[in-house]
């Protein structure tokens, strides 16, 4: 797991939100995905009503967040954490927008107060040392670019290859892992998840390629370290050159743990003369409000 963990992490979990009735949080949370401009005006009315509900402030700041509205978004974290002081997850987004716009030292800060309201809160260690990492990082490649120190270089290059880290690397996407909570909730999370599964089976019968590759994290971990853009290509050349195909998911097994889906199945695969079964495991987050396969292994 450790390996593709080179990103911030943002929770998108919804705090045991109460609203009036449950349709309004599935009707809340499907418009954050779908329509968050909506979503947007929805949760502004929610607080007219109630302006210190931590879990619709906190729905406000993710929907922001999506809208990449962040400085808005910077505010209502920052606003949540002056009401709501114990809560770790807020002081964790809020960290993670600061190291977006490269402000390492305050999420740094940031991440070290969520910890003292949570020693054991995972997500804000991974961050803080992926925190600390960019910072050695940048440290090192300053000290190179001054007088081409070799110790730096060496230190930098370790930094890469230990932890599979670049400092030039492309600009951090904010990432939600789903938080699993009651047992109503789980049940309905998984009903989600299911759908996914379905919607990622038949885009690729189907040969929708727009739709299989949209199911898939640009932070896509790939065997043997190739680039996404080339296995992309080559998943391609092999799904469109095929007159069709048949796939059939069955005994379908869910397992969350750490912020990640671990989803296993057993897949029969067939393709004119063609055919073979196998044991896949898709690892699924949930990423800017939308699930997303970070990994995918298989077992024949």
């Amino acid at each position: 797991m450790k390996n593709f963990l080179k990103f911030l992490i943002l929770i998108i979990t919804i705090l045991n939100i109460q609203f009036s009735t449950a349709t309004d949080i599935n009707k809340i949370k499907s418009m954050v995905i779908s329509s968050p401009e909506a979503a947007l005006i929805e949760i502004n009315r929610l607080l007219e009503n109630e302006p210190n509900n931590q879990n619709i402030l906190f729905l406000k700041a993710i929907t922001e967040t999506k809208l990449e509205k962040n400085d808005l978004a910077i505010s209502t974290y920052n606003k949540l954490i002056e009401k709501f002081p114990s809560l770790p997850e807020p002081y964790n987004n809020l960290a993670v927008l600061y190291a977006e716009q490269n402000k390492l030292e305050e999420a740094k800060k940031i991440l070290q107060k969520a910890l003292k309201t949570n020693k054991s809160y995972s997500v804000a260690h991974i961050n803080l040392g992926d925190v600390y990492t960019r910072m050695a990082s940048e440290a090192y490649r300053k000290a190179f670019e001054l007088d081409k120190s070799p110790v730096a270089n060496n230190k930098l290059q370790l930094i890469s290859e230990l932890f599979s880290y670049s400092p030039n690397m492309q600009k951090t996407k904010l990432v939600t892992p789903v938080s699993k909570s009651d047992n109503k909730s789980r049940e309905q999370e998984i009903a989600d998840l299911a759908l996914f599964i379905e919607s990622w089976k038949v885009s690729w019968e189907s040969k929708d390629l727009t739709g299989y590759f949209s199911k898939y994290s640009k932070y896509f971990k790939i065997k043997n370290e190739i680039k996404y853009e080339k296995w992309k290509k080559t998943r391609t050349e092999k799904i469109i050159n095929k007159k069709k195909i048949n796939i059939k998911i069955s005994n379908i097994r869910y397992n969350f743990k750490d912020g990640f889906w671990f989803i296993s199945m057993s897949q029969a695969y067939s393709s004119g003369k063609y055919s073979d079964k196998e044991e896949k495991t898709l690892v699924i987050i949930n990423e800017s409000g939308a699930y997303k396969i970070i990994e995918e292994n298989t077992k024949s």
